[in-house]
């Protein structure tokens, strides 16, 4: 007959049989406990252990990819290499900063409906964390440029009611003299402008500046426009031929 031992306390008997032979009584319910969790709790540890380990391996995946993205970003001259970035860096914040900067560099190219598509795209997917502003504005400044005056007019109107107190605000007002003067209301561009010397009095800088614009205002001429009679009625005359080909007088300053 088998002998069993009973473990103090409890109503569960042990084979004697299935217990090592020196092992004391006193471990024989750590004994008992090894035989029925004792590998459960080896592989539930080993399972802690790995996931554990993933996520040290993911915090250094990250991080190194982010050291990377920022190497590269203060390395990029060009679109092509923003262009790069943003593809190769999709989800870290550098791409986001790599959007704002594409489309200043679109801008300052004069490549104008990239740099609108660009900076759409930042407004969309976020703005770098500070700089929104920075990407309204110069969606205005290439709406300017596209000489979509009424859009660009909402644009510099609407940043300033919404970002009255930021620094970048007085830019904005000028911003709306300008396109004031594109539209032909160059008495309002310099009402917009004489308002702005009004908040700025005692700022030299900024007095230089709205003094540089005003002289700009006063000396634009806005583009020739001739309708088709002009045309028909040029015809008839003996400089027809000159007088047809002759370019339309272009926006200048003199």
């Amino acid at each position: 007959m088998t002998q069993e031992i009973k473990k103090e306390g409890q109503g569960v008997s042990t084979p004697a049989s299935s217990i090592p032979v020196n092992l004391p009584l006193e471990l024989v319910p750590l004994y008992d406990w090894w035989k029925a969790q004792g590998s459960r709790f080896v592989i539930t540890a080993i399972v802690v252990g790995v996931i554990a380990g993933s996520g040290l391996g993911a915090r250094f995946y990250w991080k190194n990819l982010n050291v990377n993205a920022n190497k590269d970003f203060m390395q990029a001259q060009n679109a092509e290499d923003f262009e790069l970035l943003i593809r190769k860096y999709s989800l870290t914040p550098v791409a986001k900063a790599a959007r704002l900067r594409l489309a200043k560099t679109y801008f300052d190219t004069a490549k104008y409906e990239d740099a609108l598509t660009a900076y759409d795209t930042v407004l969309s997917k976020g703005a770098p964390k500070g700089f929104e502003e920075i990407a309204y504005l110069g969606r205005a400044y290439t709406l300017e440029a596209l000489n979509r005056t009424e859009e660009a007019m909402k644009a510099y109107t609407d940043f300033i009611a919404k970002y009255s107190d930021h620094f970048l605000a007085p830019q904005a007002k000028i911003g709306v003299a300008r396109v004031l003067a594109l539209q032909g209301k160059k008495d309002d561009a310099k009402k917009a402008l004489e308002n702005l010397k009004a908040e700025k009095t005692g700022d030299t800088a900024w007095e230089m500046t709205i003094a540089q614009v005003e002289s700009l205002v006063s000396r634009y001429q806005p583009r020739a426009t001739r309708s088709l009679f002009d045309l028909a009625t040029d015809a008839k005359s003996p400089l027809s031929s000159t007088a047809v080909t002759t370019p339309t007088n272009p926006a200048s300053t003199k």
